[in-house]
């Protein structure tokens, strides 16, 4: 069985995972011979990771696009695509809640050019089960938070029906494969050429194995670079068709990491991997967090935020916070205002609440279209809009 490993599991680490911590441990082996490292933030005796940016995480700003705390200029970007799909470029498409990737030259202060953008939702598919704050969609449990953003004419999951087919951007916790969503939009059959998801391999056979509760054939489709095993984290497409049990798979392919060195890196995500509070992984990426202070209890499955640098493939860490989903998730927009009404405005092609909003340099009053303003706020109740809790009038 060419595909298959019966490498073991070790300490919740896959074989990948196992490969890239050994290359770690070694590195951090290396850095500390002679006398040891400055502060423990080298790896392999490098003490600055390469030149630029480089961020993960859901949009929460326009304006520029805003990813983590960093402020990225898409206009300078030379690609903006979908991951999945790379002759689909999405310039113009990007959309509050979206999971991107964004590689950009050094931070000036909070802003970055950026370089490229990768769009990645981590699920596309027909939904086969809505409950009063879940969804099922390919057999993945889909929660959705007061942070959840809706488009393409959904009004929270009201609108929602079984067999409608969803795309989902959020993140995976690769414990239980239940995905937090930070945006859900509904897709037509005819627009889709492939369903999607991301998740952890179980149950693994010499022709199927499964991620969440569906069961997916990949007879001929696992390229030869790649050697499936129980817990790896893989993105698949399927075919798109809406019938039940198990799925085939059209292509499959191991969650790709980011090997350039960066100088500023800010990743949001959750834990795949866990050795120890200094060493785990986030997304799959392996970090050294070494030189920082880890939240107490840290473990596999939680949702964080890590900022640092990236050196040989490693996250050099200098912070590590975890993420509370019940916890609103802020937005902030910056533009031109349009389409005024009594409580509502559009910026950047965002519909804007501001009736209880308080207001710097102005009042309400002072709203008129082609006003420049920022915004800042939460999601509406509804999910399809921003409620603005603070609104600011800039030249």
């Amino acid at each position: 069985m060419k595909h298959l490993s019966k490498t073991p599991l070790i300490e919740g680490i896959d074989r990948r995972d196992a490969l890239l911590f050994t290359a770690l441990a070694s590195a951090l082996a290396l850095a500390g011979c002679g006398g040891g490292s400055d502060s423990g933030s080298t790896v392999a005796g490098v003490t600055s990771g390469g030149t630029g940016s480089f961020s993960t995480g859901a949009i929460t700003g326009f304006g520029s696009i805003i990813v983590g705390a960093i402020r990225f200029d898409d206009s300078k970007a030379i690609t903006i695509l979908d991951v999945d799909d790379d002759n689909t470029d999405l310039r113009g498409q990007l959309k509050l809640g979206m999971v991107v990737r964004v590689k950009g030259k050094p931070k000036v202060g909070i802003s970055a050019d950026a370089e490229t953008i990768e769009v990645r939702s981590e699920l596309l598919g027909p939904v086969s089960r809505i409950d009063a704050t879940t969804l099922t969609v390919l057999g993945q449990t889909v929660v959705v938070t007061a942070t959840t953003f809706f488009g393409d004419g959904l009004a929270g999951m009201a609108l929602l029906a079984l067999n409608d087919v969803a795309e989902v951007h959020g993140f995976v916790n690769s414990e239980n494969n239940a995905i937090t969503a930070t945006r859900i939009e509904r897709k037509t059959l005819a627009s889709v050429k492939t369903f999607k998801l991301q998740g952890n391999i179980r149950a693994l056979t010499a022709t199927t194995f499964q991620i969440g509760d569906l069961v997916i054939s990949f007879a001929s489709v696992v390229p030869t670079s790649l050697t499936l095993t129980n817990g790896l984290l893989v993105r698949v497409r399927l075919e798109p068709t809406l019938s039940t049990g198990t799925r085939k798979a059209v292509k499959i392919r191991a969650v790709e990491l980011e090997l350039q060195d960066r100088d500023e890196a800010e990743v949001e995500g959750t834990v795949t991997a866990f050795t120890s509070s200094s060493q785990f992984s986030v997304n799959g990426l392996p970090v050294d967090a070494r030189g920082s202070t880890v939240p107490t209890g840290l473990k596999p499955g939680d949702r964080v935020e890590v900022e640092g640098k990236l050196v040989n493939g490693v996250l050099v860490a200098r912070k590590v916070a975890l993420e509370d989903e019940s916890d609103p998730l802020k937005f902030e927009l910056h533009g031109t205002v349009g389409s005024l009404t009594a409580t509502t405005f559009v910026v950047r092609g965002v519909t804007v609440d501001f009736s209880v909003a308080q207001f710097n340099n102005g009042t309400a009053n002072s709203l008129a279209n082609n006003v420049r303003v920022e915004v800042k706020g939460v999601v509406s109740a509804g999910g399809t809009q921003v409620k603005a809790t603070r609104i600011a009038f800039t030249s």
